[in-house]
């Protein structure tokens, strides 16, 4: 057996992969956010003051910039300093799709509410009516492990759902 093969090495290889992840995250968007936070500023203080560098038009467009950066910027980096959270439940739904020309994403839904991008591994193994444990950072919903539990006693998978057979 190697060190690929033991299942406590593997998992502290996926949390390390998921930290690796938002510390991605933050890196790539901040600097993003911070330029246009920046540019928004400075021209709208310039605009306010009547001065003549830019437009209201160019204000907004920073602005708007400055939100979608920090929203995919921050939410990593407020993760980066927040423990991992769990859910249990029901997958109702699992599905693929190509979010660019190169990259395909895989997803599982959890009790109808909450949705996560899984890694490609882990997603063939996830059935739908399976009842899981998904263990993931709050904010950026980033997963840190997915663990295949059998149901609590008595609770059965939401309608119109066949538990799958455990193997």
């Amino acid at each position: 057996m190697s060190w690929q093969d033991d299942p406590e090495i593997r998992r502290q290889i996926e949390r390390g992969h998921a930290r690796t992840s938002l510390i991605r995250g933050a890196v790539i968007w901040l600097p993003f956010f911070v330029l246009s936070a920046l540019g928004f500023l400075f021209f709208a203080f310039d605009e306010a003051t009547g001065g003549d560098k830019g437009s209201w038009f160019l204000v907004l467009i920073l602005l708007g910039l400055a939100v979608l950066f920090g929203f995919q910027g921050l939410q990593p980096l407020w993760d980066l300093f927040t423990p991992p959270t769990e859910v249990r439940g029901w997958v109702t739904r699992r599905w693929s799709r190509s979010d660019s020309l190169v990259v395909r994403s895989h997803y599982i839904r959890i009790n109808n509410k909450q949705i996560f991008r899984i890694d490609r591994d882990v997603h063939g193994d996830v059935k739908e009516a399976d009842f899981l444990r998904v263990e993931y950072y709050p904010h950026s919903a980033t997963v840190v492990e997915v663990e295949k539990l059998p149901p609590p006693e008595g609770e059965k998978p939401p309608p119109g759902m066949k538990p799958t057979a455990r193997g």
